[in-house]
C-alpha cells in the first residue's frame, strides 16, 4: 500500500511540474507542435528550425516560417544536415525592405526536383522578422 501510495504521489508531482511547463511552452496553430515561446532568439528558433528540417517535422517548419513568405523546408528540397550555424547578422530595412536577423549555415541537400539547387554541401541562411509569435523565417538563400 506505501508503494501505490509513493507512485501515486509521485505522478501528482510530476503533473504539477511538467503541466506548467508545457503550458507556458508557447502559443500553437497546429495541435501538437509545440513552439519556441516568442521570446525566444533568433539563434534558438534557427536551431529547432534546422533540427525539425532534418528529422521531417513538415509541421513545424511550417509554423516557423512566415505565412506566405518563402517555403519551409520538409521534402523538395529535402535538407539531410547542417553545420556551423553562425550568429545573427541583422540585415536593416534599407537592404532587404524589412528589418531581419540572419543566421548563416551550411547544409547538405539532396538537390531540388526542378534543378534548382544542386547536391551537396552549400552556405545558406535563414532570415528572421520578428513577429508576435515570436522571430519567423521571412527569407532564405545561399549566403
Amino acid at each position: 500500500m506505501a508503494g501505490v501510495l509513493r507512485r501515486l504521489a509521485g505522478g501528482l508531482m510530476l503533473l504539477c511540474v511538467a503541466g506548467p511547463l508545457v503550458a507556458c511552452s508557447g502559443p500553437s496553430r497546429t495541435p501538437g507542435v509545440l513552439l519556441p515561446p516568442a521570446s525566444a532568439s533568433p539563434e534558438r528558433v534557427a536551431r529547432l528550425y534546422l533540427r525539425a528540417a532534418v528529422s521531417g517535422n513538415c509541421a513545424l517548419t511550417a509554423e516557423l516560417t512566415a505565412p506566405h513568405a518563402t517555403w519551409s523546408w520538409c521534402q523538395d528540397p529535402k535538407l539531410l544536415a547542417y553545420r556551423s550555424p553562425g550568429s545573427v547578422e541583422h540585415v536593416p530595412a534599407s537592404e532587404a525592405g524589412r528589418s531581419e536577423e540572419c543566421v548563416q549555415f551550411e547544409m547538405y541537400t539532396h538537390g531540388s526536383s526542378d534543378g534548382s539547387m544542386p547536391v551537396g554541401w552549400q552556405p545558406w541562411s535563414l532570415c528572421f522578422v520578428s513577429t508576435h509569435a515570436g522571430w519567423r523565417v521571412f527569407d532564405q538563400g545561399q549566403g
